[in-house]
């Protein structure tokens, strides 16, 4: 006779007989509930901020890990130089949850030129890694700066016969720095006989770049000659170089000095005269000089000019009539016929109005004509057009201040005129071109340019034909800007005033 156990006791015996000699084949395959933690960087690699400049801040984060089954008690302490820190939230036992990530910021601000260290301890539940110790490093350094380096310091052209050229010279101008290098404006004294063929004046550097300064030399005299060449930059430690020239042994002589006391920037509303001043200019050994002024360079379209009959003048008045840049040159000669090395000296034109418009035009006798309307709806010659015939309408309310000016009416060729418009109203004001008599001219091309202060909001050009209109485009305001159009050019619909 059989006998069997009940299904309820025999099925269990069996599953743990089953469980067992699995594990006796295949080894444990149940997880202690316990933390396990993971800290990145590691303790092997450590928390380096690298290179911070001195008195700013670099930041790195530390991620504490929980990869276990039951939650992870941590605590975190910072140790060492004070240059490091950690947010006091993070003082005392802190918490991560299983698969969570703590993530804790810390920051290095050195205040010297130093190698900087420090130790975080990580203590935690984890009973196979209670402790995890991470080195903390940094370093204090300079800002990245430029440098400027001249070589050579000293140029010497040797023995050279008076009027004859010897050969070029290069003077090289480099940037030794880790950052951008930016020349000023490079300054002559001394003999006239040295000549600067390149002027490097304006330029920047980048780190390891360099540029070349060419001198020739062609002695007056035979008594030597000696000069210095000054080159600014914005190199902190070094804000001026120095080159020495050298010809004919170099002389003891002392020249003239040409010096203007130069305006940088000027405002300017309408067409209007500066003074040029050189009455600082000397010559060392108090003989009389005369003055030769020189106009350079000027805004395209500019009817500036300097033509003075009396060279002796120290102080000469300049026409501005344009907006942009404008450079003059003065060279002062004393009563021995000696010159002094040219001086330069570069101005600024900015508007003074909110809006400007100014026309130019490349016919000598045509007649062209500038108009900017009140709003976009006005037609050529309308009440609201400020032009020739309509000067200075009244627009808005605010007074004379929101009405624009036509400063200039040119009427023989070239131009300029312009418009200004000191405080506009909010609105759309067109700017038209007409093309109002040829005088033989036929074909010319008319160049606009809206400015409003210092800033360029549009430069375009349009070849016209006599009564042609270009309609230009229109100035937002408040916005400042410019939007061009591209409509045909058109005849003009009438060419008189109303």
């Amino acid at each position: 006779m059989h006998s069997f156990a009940p299904a309820r006791t025999l099925f269990p015996a069996l599953l743990a007989t089953a469980l067992l000699g699995a594990c006796a084949s295949d080894g444990p395959s149940i997880r202690n509930l316990s933390p396990e933690i993971s800290v990145v960087p590691t303790a092997e690699a450590g928390l380096d901020f690298g290179e911070v400049i001195v008195t700013q801040s670099g930041t790195a984060e530390l991620f504490i890990t929980n990869a276990g089954r039951a939650g992870l008690d941590v605590t975190v302490d910072l140790s060492g130089d004070a240059a490091f820190t950690m947010s006091s939230e993070f003082d005392g036992e802190l918490e991560v949850g299983v698969d969570d990530t703590l993530t804790i910021p810390l920051t290095f601000t050195p205040d010297n030129f130093l190698d900087y260290t420090a130790e975080i301890l990580v203590t935690s539940n984890d009973e196979q890694t209670p402790e995890i110790t991470l080195a903390v490093t940094g370093v204090g350094v300079d800002a990245p700066m430029p440098d400027i380096e001249v070589t050579p310091l000293t140029m010497d052209f040797g023995e050279v016969n008076v009027g004859d050229l010897a050969p070029v010279q290069f003077a090289t101008v480099r940037n030794v720095g880790l950052d951008d290098l930016t020349l000023g404006s490079m300054t002559q004294s001394g003999s006239p006989a040295f000549t600067v063929l390149t002027d490097p004046s304006g330029q920047v550097l980048t780190p390891g770049g360099e540029t070349q300064v060419i001198l020739q030399y062609i002695p007056l005299n035979d008594s030597g000659d000696n000069g210095v060449l000054t080159f600014p930059s914005d190199d902190p430690d070094e804000p001026e170089v120095s080159l020495n020239l050298l010809g004919n042994g170099g002389g003891d002589f002392a020249y003239p000095e040409a010096i203007i006391d130069c305006p940088l920037t000027v405002f300017i509303t309408g067409p209007e005269y500066i003074n040029l001043d050189g009455r600082a200019s000397n010559d060392p050994n108090g003989l009389d000089l005369s003055y030769t002024w020189e106009l350079l360079s000027k805004p395209d379209g500019s009817a500036s000019e300097l033509s003075f009959v009396d060279t002796e003048q120290a102080e000469v008045p300049m026409l501005i009539d344009l907006a942009g840049p404008y450079e003059v040159q003065l060279t002062v000669t004393n009563e021995e016929d000696t010159p002094s090395v040219p001086t330069k000296c570069g101005i600024i034109a900015i508007p003074e109005d909110n809006i400007r418009v100014e026309l130019i035009w490349d016919g000598p006798t045509s007649d062209l004509d500038l108009h900017l309307g009140e709003t976009r709806d006005v037609e050529l010659f309308d009440p609201g057009d400020a032009n020739w015939c309509n000067q200075s309408p009244n627009w808005g309310n605010n007074g004379s201040d929101d009405d624009p000016r036509l400063d200039i009416d040119d009427r023989g060729g070239y131009g300029p005129e312009n418009i200004n418009l000191l405080d506009p109203v909010d609105g759309e004001y067109p700017v038209r071109v007409h093309y109002f008599d040829d005088n033989n001219d036929d074909l010319v091309t008319a160049t606009v340019t809206v400015w409003s202060k210092e800033f360029e909001l549009y430069k375009g050009s349009k070849v016209m034909a006599r009564d042609e209109v270009w309609d230009v485009g229109q100035v937002n305001w408040p916005d400042a800007n410019f939007a061009e159009f591209d409509t045909p050019l058109y005849d003009a619909p009438r060419r008189s005033c109303p």
